[in-house]
């Protein structure tokens, strides 16, 4: 775990972004190695106990030596692990009635279901191997969108109340996985970890006795899950959906001279990147002519510079505005803020990188990286039949679209772009 956070910052200087997304993996780190510590404490706590170096300020020796103080202290430790991986839940939940359309904008007015366009648009998307079928999905979750933001904030908010019966614990917590399962299904967003996570919880819990928990373990899972924010790293996955997005891409030129998509998956353990961070354009810094939004479109995630306008003075203005995919965007755009070194050190190194692994004795495919956001083979067959060597230059993209679903299929249309310039990497 220790090292899988180490890779990750590693990953971060290496591709020169300022920031690297943590809330895919950092909860999973931070509860294990919160329980580890716990149960290694406890154990040298036993310890001392018995060799008495201390009685003065211990409970007695007897009383620390036997089953039950050690099942009781076990019970506090796990409920206090399982409230702050449920802080993630709560923290996100205040996210979302605290975002500044209203507390409950998020509910009656979010377009939760656009996640499912941004997906299918970023080639994440599993449903994408029928376009058709994930037309009718989107319609059908639109259709139902108001009660399934209901459901969602009120498990989210509501979750520290299921630390009072051990079965609405592992009912909860299982509800958590069905609903990251289900996002990764429509969206292609994979919480691994969470989902891993969860179900350790479901398996631990499942194996014990509803009396296996004091009052204490019970407050305490309460008290973490509501202020355990303050110590350990909570996700707070609260912002607005759009449909109209700013998305970006990179595309390799063939030795036949064709332009063709990079699936996000071939940068392996910087794929994340691609879904989160715009290298060159730094629209974060400044006024940009692109729409305000992450590549899922999310607005309010981070703060961006938006139009100098009225008309686009709040997040919730932007959200409704975007909606309609009527947020105001240059055409052309002639940015004087894109920076064409930095995609191109990036895209330098992680080609030369693919050529090395391509050669070597023991070739493992890019699809093979446990990626938060994994790029489905079908929707990018050109690419995937592409070997490194095939490839002699790229070129990088960012594209203000607006998506929309007629006649059974997903509309994208392209508002405006800024075109990088080609990169060459022919040796």
């Amino acid at each position: 775990m220790v090292y899988f956070a180490f890779h990750k910052n590693v990953t971060r200087a290496v591709s020169d972004a300022a920031e690297l997304g943590r809330n895919d993996y950092a909860p999973l780190i931070e509860v294990g190695l919160f329980l580890a510590c716990g149960l290694l404490a406890l154990g040298l706590l036993q310890s001392l106990s018995r060799l008495k170096l201390f009685t003065r300020n211990l409970p007695s020796v007897g009383e620390l030596g036997t089953r039950e103080f050690a099942a009781q202290a076990a019970g506090i430790l796990l409920l206090a692990g399982i409230g702050a991986h449920f802080g993630n839940y709560f923290m996100s939940g205040m996210a979302k009635v605290t975002l500044d359309g209203g507390p409950l904008s998020w509910i009656l007015e979010n377009p939760t279901s656009s996640i499912m366009l941004a997906g299918y648009g970023l080639g994440a998307a599993p449903l994408g191997f029928s376009e058709s079928l994930l037309a009718h999905a989107y319609e059908a979750v639109r259709a139902v969108q108001i009660p399934m933001n209901v459901v969602i904030l009120a498990a989210q908010l509501l979750c520290f109340l299921a630390f009072l019966r051990r079965r609405w614990l592992i009912g909860l917590t299982a509800f958590f996985d069905i609903m990251h399962t289900g996002i990764f299904l429509l969206s292609g967003a994979l919480f691994l970890h969470w989902i891993i996570l969860n179900s350790l919880i479901v398996a631990a819990l499942t194996r014990m006795k509803e009396s296996s928990f004091s009052t204490t373990a019970i407050v305490t899972g309460i008290v973490v899950t509501i202020f355990g924010d303050a110590v350990f790293y909570n996700a707070r996955l609260g912002w607005y959906d759009s449909r109209q997005i700013r998305q970006a891409h990179f595309e390799a030129l063939t030795k036949e001279g064709d332009w063709v998509r990079v699936a996000p998956s071939f940068f392996r353990d910087a794929s994340y990147l691609l879904y989160a961070r715009h290298f060159g354009y730094q629209e974060y810094r400044r006024e940009s002519g692109h729409v305000p939004t992450s590549a899922w479109g999310q607005i309010g995630i981070r703060k961006v510079q938006p139009k100098s306008s009225e008309i686009a003075s709040s997040n919730y203005k932007i959200m409704k505005l975007t909606n309609e995919c009527a947020y105001p965007v240059e055409q052309p755009i002639t940015p004087p803020d894109y920076d064409a070194a930095r995609p191109a050190s990036f895209i330098l190194g992680q080609h030369n990188r693919a050529v090395n692994l391509a050669s070597s004795a023991v070739a493992v495919g890019y699809n093979f990286y446990p990626h938060h956001h994994y790029s489905m083979p079908f929707l990018h067959r050109a690419f995937e039949a592409l070997e490194p060597g095939d490839i002699v230059a790229y070129r990088y993209l960012v594209d203000t679209v607006c998506l929309d679903v007629a006649d059974g299929k997903v509309v994208r249309r392209v508002m405006t772009q800024t075109l990088g310039p080609s990169i060459d990497v022919r040796q």
